[in-house]
């Protein structure tokens, strides 16, 4: 956790000074508002998620603001990254302030992280002088992706462990034991 941490702050600082711009120059965007985002050939895996999670985000405002803004993401050409990519940084970073308390775990905890780091990268990369498009779509093809990563470690928190399988099983034992012990009463009180 050190290290990715460490290896953060460098490439933050890498950014930041190799980033040499007027923060008032106007970014060309000409010849990008005709190009359609990058396509990604491989498939991109979509998680539904489990109906206790689903339960808790229905009412988890930052959350609904990601998935919407994610799903339009993935679509995204390039002049509507770029306009948006703040937008990404402040919507990631106020899910990973406001999770639910049934949500709290590091491995969550850390899937948030990789989304506010890459969303703020964007940003970084969006408001450069000189834009690195095909860094920008890559980056904006990941975000969604990740997004889904995260969804699937909620549906984490939800699984069972082998010993509560084994008690639930263990419960349907009985339960499908004592449902034949009294089929066989009955029999037998019908045969008497």
């Amino acid at each position: 956790m050190k290290v990715l941490c460490a290896t953060l702050i460098v490439f933050f600082i890498t950014l930041s000074c190799g980033d040499n711009r007027n923060m008032n120059d106007n970014i060309s965007l000409q010849d990008s508002i005709v190009k359609p985002p990058i396509s990604n050939t491989s498939q991109r895996i979509q998680v539904t998620l489990q109906k206790e999670p689903q339960a808790i985000v229905n009412t988890w405002l930052a959350y609904i603001t990601a998935q919407d803004e994610m799903t339009e993401l993935s679509d995204a050409p390039l002049d509507i990254i770029v306009d948006k990519s703040s937008n990404y940084a402040k919507i990631m970073n106020e899910l990973r302030e406001t999770v639910p308390s049934q949500l709290q775990s590091t491995a969550v905890k850390s899937r948030l992280t990789v989304l506010l780091t890459k969303s703020r990268i964007l940003e970084q990369l969006t408001k450069r002088q000189t834009l690195d498009k095909v860094e920008i779509m890559r980056l904006a093809e990941e975000l969604p992706q990740d997004f889904e990563n995260f969804k699937l470690q909620l549906n984490e928190i939800f699984l069972k462990t082998p010993d509560q399988f084994e008690i639930e099983l263990d419960d349907q034992l009985d339960s499908i034991q004592k449902a034949n012990e009294e089929q066989n009463d009955a029999l037998l009180q019908q045969n008497n």
